[in-house]
């Protein structure tokens, strides 16, 4: 059976023309690769890395694309899965509030491996990231918030997400995309019980693998069903209870949603973002507020953010980027909420987790009813006995190429800054490149 809203989609990433795309697209398309790139950098020796890269290493295969952390080329769909890991294990990778997820972590590695494996020009690259970005977007949109209740979206909908960015790379024909969004609803998986452990990563890592094969699959011509997106027992309906197909209809240049991720300003879970940026709204107004100068603090949030970011838990670093408490005890602490607060020693700084006891986390009934908007207010009680309030009624996406580009040089500060600037203008021109050596050569000395 042949699904109209599956064959419109198939049919505008094959068929998709560069040519028609605004320029807007363009320059968001060209922040989230180099916002990618620091994420992926900065996530390059990580635990995770290093695990998986052994596994990786000994399985060896074609050398077709870079593998960040194995140094060695490995089959394209083996390079995505790492690099998927790369860019999302620290956390500072972009996401999306209604799609609720992160395109960047699945959309680019996925572009990458097989951009190096045909050696496709920087503009096909670019069109393919703009392509999986719009496709996470409008499926994410379509089974969120009720998917969310238990599947990772970045996961399962960023496997069908991959296939649409690997179609547009290997210049598939409407058919065969057809095929490889099937092939992809298919193995789409990934759960959130899975947050706070390495699974996290395997989820987009995952999502990255199999959105390669489905593409590679499809075009030697083995078929995926035609209605597996959006069927009767197809990957909405058995995922979601109060579907939104109007999303996915009439994609096309005109209509695309590609340029509305956020780019994240916290290295933590994008469900302590509102929260933060209520305290650092505190914090700016009343200088006041220190360490040895709070009594407590209370945070009314949505129920998903309490039941995934509420614990005061910091074993590892995984944890503790999901762990509201700790947030707040290191952005007053500190002033800030990035790489260098989840070490172990800070980890294990007994001020800090005093601090932290001191942050309780409960839900808005009224924040939980407007998610996917993320809501958060903010309760913070002095010694003295003042007491400071601050809401947010979802969290702040500002963000422009000066901020996103002075965030690429603290993420990739470990090459160097003459190397950083060099990406910075390579990115900038990404779509005048003939191919992407001058990146990949960068990402292989990882």
């Amino acid at each position: 059976m042949e699904d109209p809203i599956q064959k419109h989609l198939a049919e505008f990433i094959a068929n998709c023309d560069m040519s028609r795309i605004d320029e807007k697209f363009k320059a968001d398309a060209r922040l989230r690769v180099l916002d990618w790139l620091g994420c992926a950098i900065a996530g390059a020796h990580y635990p995770q890395m290093k695990i998986a890269g052994k596994l990786a290493a000994s399985e060896g295969g074609a050398e077709e694309a870079t593998a960040i952390g194995v140094g060695a080329k490995l089959p394209a769909k083996s390079a995505a899965f790492m690099n998927g890991i790369a860019g999302h294990v620290c956390e500072l990778d972009d996401g999306h509030r209604t799609a609720i997820g992160h395109p960047g972590s699945i959309t680019v590695p996925v572009a990458l491996a097989l951009a190096e494996k045909i050696g496709a020009s920087g503009a096909d690259f670019l069109k393919a990231v703009i392509l999986g970005y719009d496709m996470f977007t409008r499926l994410g949109r379509t089974v969120n918030p009720s998917h969310y209740r238990t599947w990772h979206s970045t996961g399962t909908v960023g496997t069908v997400a991959a296939a649409a960015a690997a179609a547009s790379i290997l210049k598939l024909n409407a058919e065969e995309a057809n095929n490889a969004l099937g092939l992809a609803a298919t193995m789409a998986g990934g759960l959130i019980e899975s947050f706070g452990s390495h699974a996290k990563a395997l989820n987009i890592a995952k999502a990255c693998e199999c959105g390669v094969l489905a593409a590679e699959l499809a075009q030697l011509g083995f078929t995926g069903s035609h209605s597996a997106i959006t069927g009767k027992k197809g990957f909405i309906a058995a995922t979601c209870t109060d579907p939104h197909p109007e999303h996915l209809e009439n994609p096309s240049e005109a209509t695309l949603v590609s340029d509305t991720a956020f780019f994240k300003k916290y290295s933590s879970c994008g469900h302590t973002n509102s929260p933060l940026d209520a305290l650092c709204a505190l914090m700016k107004a009343h200088p006041e507020i220190r360490p040895d100068t709070v009594k407590s603090i209370r945070v009314k949030t949505y129920r998903v953010s309490v039941d995934i970011t509420s614990a005061l838990k910091c074993s590892t670093e995984d944890e503790a980027k999901f762990s509201l408490p700790y947030c707040f005890a290191v952005q007053i602490a500190f002033g800030r909420v990035g790489l260098k607060q989840f070490s172990p020693e800070v980890r294990s700084d007994e001020k800090i987790l005093n601090l932290a006891r001191r942050v309780e986390v409960v839900e808005d009934p009224e924040a939980t009813a407007l998610f996917p908007r993320r809501v958060a207010t903010v309760e913070v009680e002095l010694v003295d006995g003042t007491r400071l309030t601050e809401k947010r009624l979802n969290a702040s996406d500002e963000a422009d190429a000066s901020l996103v580009e002075a965030k690429f040089m603290e993420a990739a500060e470990s090459i160097g800054e003459a190397a950083s600037r060099d990406l910075v203008e390579i990115v900038r021109r990404i779509d005048e490149l003939e191919n992407l050596e001058s990146i990949t050569a960068v990402l292989s000395k990882l």
